[in-house]
């Protein structure tokens, strides 16, 4: 039975989105060459698809034509966030993980993401798989090695630096800033969108995660997409900075396997090599491409994983593993609320900051992917699941590789804080080349990051493409090439124009204006759950 939401005003009947796309003349919804777009992109909405696309061509040809000045338009505006808002990132997120576990271990925590018959999808093990296919598979190659290094040779709180104190420390600096902080936004921002698509059978685009405010009036108003876009293109600058990451990464692995790394030409060829492969794998479909590619890369990091453990200095660093695990936990509070409100150095803003907004910038992309793949599941299956196994992953795997890395640089077997100064990508590869048949298994890690970058990619195109076609769960082959390019053509401009603090400026500048959004996904969440609750509960009167 159809649902209509019937109102009358000046005469004219409203109706539910489900109702709405399928009565009005498809001539309304799309310009004159509507035969044009159905037939070769499919189910769009033109509002959304031309005001994003025209924003991140300006940008992209902007730093293309200007590389110069669009770095330094972009450090002026991460400036003004860090420098006057960092109080408010570090107050938000903790408020945003409170909310998470609090839903988790409530009453709502019962409730289904779905009807009550609907089955997972999915298994654990592939579910968690595609968990890590967002986009932070890349960053734990990338940053399992950096961060703990980093940040034993400048400690900047709870130990002195480049000693035995500041190693547990400066591990559990990086687990707090890839796990449980980052996984509450993803988790929160997936519930708000999954709830009312797999429990009302809403549409899965990003407005609809303020359904619980505005109900079905949210459905294609101004402010709506107005919010769509803001996901969009938050989703293609965070994405890009992941992606731009990565290629930091391969790059050094090219130069340390094959003797010399890729200029401009180079990064840009590869670039539409990598293009065409996401592309490829996310036209064959989650259930295909984006779930086999992630199940396939967790077991080969598991292998070269395992390989750091046994062939580095193992029983320490399963003690140093140990420790780790009670320092976060003993330190948990005092780092999530840490402003360096004395010493004021920059090391906040170009850290936990920037890791905070670039998860913010991160949750309409990471949330929504996980919203897809997580029908049937409980809230409390659900938040466990999306926030807790990552931080557990993210303990044993920097204790391990990080650990690693450390020992290799206190020891003076690999030089890794002047190979990770001159070049942050290459530090995994120096590492491997400490060890015996290093080299070798160097090969093994670019082909994971490879596969890693890859499924990045493929989700958020898959991602983006579904806003862009109005929440459908599968959106035209078309659709998804063209923001897969998009995203591409970006991050190699972010390279260009001005590195790695190019990326992360864009991630800042791209995720700010999400924390409010996020706020407002609160109280629309909590309308819904209360909602829900009392009609699956409440007995009901005979």
């Amino acid at each position: 039975m159809q649902c209509r939401q019937i109102a009358v005003k000046k005469g004219v009947k409203r109706m539910a989105y489900s109702e709405h796309v399928e009565k009005i003349p498809k001539s309304a919804a799309l310009p004159a060459t509507a035969g044009f777009w159905k037939k070769y992109i499919g189910e769009m909405d033109p509002v959304i698809f031309w005001s994003t696309g025209a924003v991140t061509l300006a940008a992209v040809l902007f730093g293309l034509f200007s590389p110069a000045k669009f770095d330094g338009f972009l450090t002026h505006l991460q400036k003004a966030i860090t420098t006057n808002l960092n109080w408010y990132f570090l107050l938000s997120v903790a408020i945003y993980l409170f909310i998470c576990m609090y839903i988790a271990f409530s009453k709502y925590g019962d409730l289904k993401l779905g009807k009550a018959e609907d089955k997972p999808e999915f298994s654990y093990f592939a579910w968690i798989a595609m968990l890590f296919s967002c986009g932070v598979g890349v960053g734990y190659a990338f940053w399992a090695v950096g961060e703990p290094v980093m940040h034993y040779m400048n400690t900047p709180y709870l130990a002195q630096s480049q000693t035995p104190d500041a190693m547990p420390v400066a591990i559990e600096i990086g687990v707090m800033h890839w796990g449980l902080h980052a996984w509450a936004v993803f988790a929160l921002v997936g519930l708000a969108i999954a709830f009312p698509a797999y429990r009302q059978g809403k549409p899965m685009n990003f407005s609809i995660s303020l359904y619980g405010l505005f109900g079905d009036k949210i459905i294609g108003s101004p402010f709506g997409r107005f919010v769509e876009f803001l996901a969009a293109f938050a989703t293609i600058a965070g994405v890009s900075t992941a992606l731009g990451l990565g290629i930091i990464s391969i790059n050094a692995g090219i130069k340390h396997i094959f003797g010399t790394g890729l200029d401009t030409t180079g990064m840009t060829v590869f670039m539409v090599f990598l293009i065409i492969c996401y592309i490829i794998s996310a036209v064959s479909g989650i259930e295909k491409g984006i779930k086999n590619l992630s199940t396939i890369n967790v077991y080969v990091a598991f292998i070269w994983g395992g390989f750091i453990l046994v062939m580095g200095p193992t029983s320490d660093l399963l003690n140093l593993m140990v420790q780790t695990t009670g320092t976060y936990v003993n330190n948990f509070l005092y780092q999530t609320f840490w402003t360096d409100f004395s010493a004021k150095t920059p090391w906040l803003g170009w850290w936990t900051v920037f890791y905070w907004i670039w998860w913010i910038s991160w949750g309409p992309f990471c949330g929504g992917f996980v919203a897809r793949i997580s029908k049937g599941r409980t809230l409390r299956e659900f938040i466990l699941g999306v926030a807790l196994v990552p931080t557990l992953v993210a303990l044993v795997w920097f204790s391990i590789v990080g650990g690693a890395a450390q020992f290799a640089q206190i020891n003076g077997t690999a030089p890794m804080a002047e190979a990770l100064k001159a070049d942050m990508g290459s530090g995994i590869y120096v590492l491997l080349s400490s060890f015996q048949f290093g080299d070798l298994m160097g090969y093994v890690v670019f082909i994971n990051l490879l596969i890693f970058l890859i499924t990045s990619a493929d989700s958020a195109s898959f991602f983006v493409a579904m806003q862009m076609a109005r929440g459908s769960m599968n959106p035209s082959t078309m659709m998804k090439l063209i923001w897969g390019a998009f995203i591409g053509s970006l991050a190699l401009v972010l390279l260009i124009s001005g590195g790695l603090q190019a990326l992360q400026k864009a991630a800042i500048i791209a995720g700010a204006p999400f924390s409010v959004i996020i706020f407002m996904m609160i109280f629309s969440l909590f309308k819904m759950l209360k909602k829900a609750y009392k009609e699956e509960y409440t007995p009901k009167s005979v």
